[in-house]
């Protein structure tokens, strides 16, 4: 039987195993570089990693350069469609004439009053009413309640008014 034979350090032909290092940590580094490219752009990378292996280095720049990203043009193309669906819907703009007419559509209780309560948005802001008093031709008597919880009668114009909500 043949003995085996220790191997002495010094022996070792140290730039040979040091290029061999680095050769193959560069053919296995282009295919992990070309693989992971290929994956990051929607493709599939075992291919891509077997051809980085046999054509390292060339082939990594070669997807950085010329491979389009699969997943940026899908979601442009989602966005772009989302964009187009959103435009087919007509917007409704109905413009409400808030006048006296519009307020008489509301029924009355035992007391003539139009119960709400209704909220109205005004150019100075928010007002609440508990019920309307009165329609004129021009404005809306109102009753309110103050911030100590008083009742209070309010004039509100119709051209003060932007919106009202029962």
């Amino acid at each position: 039987m043949n003995e085996l034979q220790k191997i002495n350090i010094n022996d070792l032909n140290w730039s040979t195993l040091i290029g061999l290092v680095i050769f193959f940590t560069i053919i296995i580094g282009s295919a992990a570089l070309s693989s992971t490219i290929a994956e990051k752009r929607g493709q599939k990378f075992t291919i891509h990693f077997f051809i980085g292996l046999f054509l390292p280095v060339a082939y990594p720049l070669f997807l950085i350069v010329t491979m389009k990203n699969k997943l940026k043009q899908a979601s442009i193309q989602a966005q772009k469609a989302k964009e187009e669906e959103e435009d087919d819907i007509p917007e409704l703009d109905i413009a409400i004439d808030i006048n006296e007419d519009f307020f008489k559509q509301y029924p009355t209780d035992k007391n003539g009053h139009r119960a709400g309560p209704f909220v109205f948005e005004t150019d100075q802001g928010i007002i609440t009413a508990q019920f309307i008093i009165e329609i004129q031709k021009q404005l809306l008597v109102i009753q309110t309640l103050d911030s100590k919880e008083q009742e209070q009668k309010l004039r509100l114009p119709y051209e003060k008014i932007i919106s009202c909500n029962t």
